[in-house]
């Protein structure tokens, strides 16, 4: 069996190429396009993102903490669910076309139409790798996510040598994830015998569940994504392009996150007991480990995010910086409610985080549609903010409600609001750090941890990645 360590490898193999087909590729674009067009491009990409999360409703999640706990016959479970997903691929593709052709025309329309059915493709890819990452073959979605990168890469040369337009990057797009799932579907059948049946029993479950896998699932996109087209409607294609531009990168660090998240989603549902003295002891490990790294990508977003944006993008998009701060605090409070999510959904409070994620969503979009035609992009990050602050501090309760652990000591705690008020000092103060200063207080952060883990937990860290799954 492989270990988590094994796994983790290979979500990094993963995660590698995810950045590089999702952000590096689009932040090369931005050098290659005008503003408007990569609004166009960043339009029809968040419009995709929203509805793949209706095509896929959230199965993917449910699979990861059903499949490992063997609830039913693998075989008959797939099948069941698939016959469910062909549904809402539907309900997500006559959505999307009926939104371009009451709201959008012209190139928006065009590319918009091409990202739907793009969506379509993808989430069943995302379901067809949740299968097999819920069965420890974590290898597939490795070297499937090389494939799709290579062909990317393959798009972007032709598009820049050929001088070709934006529909060019739409339709490559969308034969790239075609490709992917001719794959991926190849080698599930080979893998696993398609003879499955009809289950009266498994379907109403799946009725019965889906549900509140499918809404949380939704709302928590839609509540991050939507600002995206409310600035593409009240701001126009060029301030998209900005909030965009600042937007992937805190997506490529957040990609941290969905990385330790597909592993460890399966192995504590593989390990859940909430009577379990141990596996307290390991979340517990789990949460601080992660925290940690929540802290280290906030300060470091905030220290070198001049750089950062003037050598990815260009001068074009320095006026990104206004934006930096609020989005950081979105990528500390997004790694920092990860564990306790998790708990939640493991231990069949699933619908708890429905309704916290509903509760979000309904005051995010009032928060956006206040300041977001006043303040624009700005507006929208510091709405974000605001709405992963309220997000994170509901899963905490929550999960020390029916777990009666914070998952966390005073020592880490200190030094989280520790962390916290450097940042928050330099950007009161308005401080201008130069590259080199900025590198010597995150190496002294980093030393600071050594106060923080003491041997034994710098041990334990290391033998829980070395276990077996």
């Amino acid at each position: 069996m492989s270990s988590l360590a094994n796994n983790i490898g290979l979500s990094i193999f993963t995660l590698l190429n995810r950045v590089i087909s999702g952000s590096v590729v689009y932040i090369v674009l931005t050098r290659l396009m005008s503003l408007n067009d990569f609004g166009v491009l960043s339009f029809g990409t968040t419009l995709a993102g929203l509805l793949i999360v209706v095509a896929e409703f959230g199965f993917s999640l449910m699979a990861q903490r059903d499949i490992p706990q063997n609830r039913f016959d693998f075989k008959d479970y797939i099948f069941n669910t698939f016959i469910q997903k062909i549904g809402f691929s539907t309900v997500s593709l006559l959505g999307g076309l009926l939104y371009l052709h009451l709201f959008f025309e012209g190139l928006n329309y065009t590319i918009g139409v091409v990202f739907v059915v793009n969506a379509i493709v993808t989430a069943n890819n995302m379901y067809l790798f949740a299968i097999f990452r819920s069965k420890n073959m974590f290898k597939v979605e490795a070297w499937l996510s090389a494939v799709y990168t290579l062909a990317i890469i393959v798009i972007i040369a032709l598009y820049y040598i050929l001088e070709l337009d934006i529909t060019f990057i739409a339709y490559g797009l969308l034969v790239a994830r075609v490709l992917q799932f001719v794959i991926i579907a190849c080698i599930y059948a080979f893998k696993f015998t398609l003879k499955a049946r009809y289950s009266r029993e498994i379907q109403k479950y799946l009725f019965k569940n889906s549900f509140s896998f499918g809404a949380h699932y939704i709302i928590g996109i839609f509540y991050f994504s939507i600002d995206n087209q409310l600035i593409a409607y009240y701001c126009g294609n060029e301030a998209l392009a900005i909030y965009q531009a600042v937007f992937k990168v805190v997506l490529i660090l957040l990609s941290v996150s969905a990385l330790l998240e597909s592993v460890f989603l399966p192995y504590l549902s593989a390990k859940y007991s909430s009577s379990d003295i141990g596996f307290r002891s390991i979340t517990t490990l789990i949460n601080k480990v992660i925290i940690t790294l929540g802290l280290c990508l906030f300060v470091g977003f905030n220290l070198f995010a001049n750089e950062i944006i003037t050598m990815l993008y260009s001068e074009r998009y320095i006026a990104g910086l206004t934006i930096v701060l609020p989005l950081g605090f979105v990528l500390l409070f997004r790694m920092l409610s990860m564990v306790y999510s998790i708990l939640l959904t493991i231990s069949d409070h699933q619908n708890i985080r429905v309704l916290i994620v509903s509760i979000s969503l309904i005051l995010n979009v009032c928060l956006n549609f206040i300041f977001i035609p006043k303040y624009g992009y700005v507006g929208a990050a510091y709405v974000s903010l605001v709405t992963q602050f309220v997000l994170a501090l509901s899963y905490i309760f929550f999960s020390y409600k029916y777990l009666q652990s914070f998952l966390l000591n005073l020592k880490m705690l200190f030094f989280g609001l520790f962390t916290v008020g450097l940042v928050l000092t330099k950007n009161y103060f308005n401080l201008q750090i130069d590259f080199i200063y900025s590198v010597i207080i995150m190496i002294v952060w980093m030393l600071l941890l050594f106060f923080v883990y003491n041997r034994k937990q710098l041990r334990e860290v290391v033998g829980l990645v070395r276990r077996e799954f």
